[in-house]
């Protein structure tokens, strides 16, 4: 009971953020949309503030033009770190306390006039950003007032440990129901219900699908290689064009799956169910 009231909540709580809007960097694209340029995420963010807002995190963050930040989430916490533009034209957040001082790089597309969409390495969805009229103050007085503060030591407005798996996995099974394209390398959906997915073209290398329930799923052009598919539900699947090479499908279920032309080299099929798969050599 537990598990699904987090459930449930983190659902509602992507309802309610992202409404209608793409959960993905490759639907936005798709939509128009193109990636800031690093010219252009400087002149965006830096010497602004952004409220920043995921499931796991609602902060005003201070870009300095000198690249250290400064942030205060919605229960008063404050943190402080740095900022930087990556070769990969991305945008780097560093905070002291927060996300365990983690470096996380994000590639942030402009949603509309003054909001922003940050998308992970995976393409996912994580930040909505705002730009906020605030006045732009010196490093040395966000320094001070940064100090005069008590040190965080919860980590409120950053992940919980207690529940930050549970809600991690649940996200990426939300998103992972519409992910074409999406870069999803070693990502841990074990179990997850994935019926009628569409997956298709998405990096899944060394993926953890054991167990999931992928029937009618569309993993078509999906890199699948490596991937760990023990005990999961292909029945139906399109794996047309697929790259399965060294995939362990121990046990799995590709009843009526189509794998026409996939890489199945080196493939493990034990004890897998292929009655009346489609495009497999006899």
């Amino acid at each position: 009971m537990k598990r699904f009231a987090i459930n449930s909540a983190v659902f509602l709580f992507l309802f309610i953020l992202f409404g209608c809007a793409p959960a993905t960097m490759n639907q936005m694209v798709k939509d128009g949309n193109k990636p800031l340029s690093p010219k252009q995420l400087r002149s965006t963010i830096s010497g602004n503030t952004l409220q920043l807002e995921s499931i796991d995190f609602d902060a005003k963050v201070q870009f300095l033009p000198d690249g250290r930040l400064s942030a205060k989430n919605n229960q008063g916490e404050s943190d402080r770190g740095n900022w930087t533009i990556s070769e990969e034209k991305q945008l780097c957040l560093k905070f002291r306390a927060w996300y365990f001082n983690d470096i996380h790089c994000y590639t942030v597309i402009e949603d509309d006039d003054n909001r922003f969409v940050f998308f992970t390495n995976n393409g996912a969805r994580y930040y909505s950003g705002t730009l906020l009229n605030v006045p732009t103050v010196s490093s040395d007085a966000v320094e001070k007032d940064i100090s005069s503060l008590p040190s965080s030591t919860s980590l409120s407005g950053a992940r919980s440990p207690e529940i930050s798996k549970v809600e991690e996995k649940h996200t990426m099974i939300q998103l992972a129901r519409n992910c074409a394209d999406c870069k999803l390398s070693g990502i841990d959906l074990q179990d997850a219900e994935l019926i009628t997915a569409n997956l298709s073209g998405a990096d899944l290398s060394g993926a953890d699908l054991s167990g999931a329930n992928l029937r009618r799923a569309n993993l078509s052009g999906a890199d699948l290689s490596r991937a760990k598919l023990q005990r999961t539900n292909l029945a139906g699947a399109n794996l047309v064009g697929c790259n399965l090479q060294n995939a362990d499908l121990t046990g799995s279920n590709l009843i009526r799956a189509d794998v026409t032309g996939a890489n199945l080299d080196g493939a493990i099929f034990t004890k897998a169910y292929l009655e009346q798969i489609k495009g497999m050599a006899k």
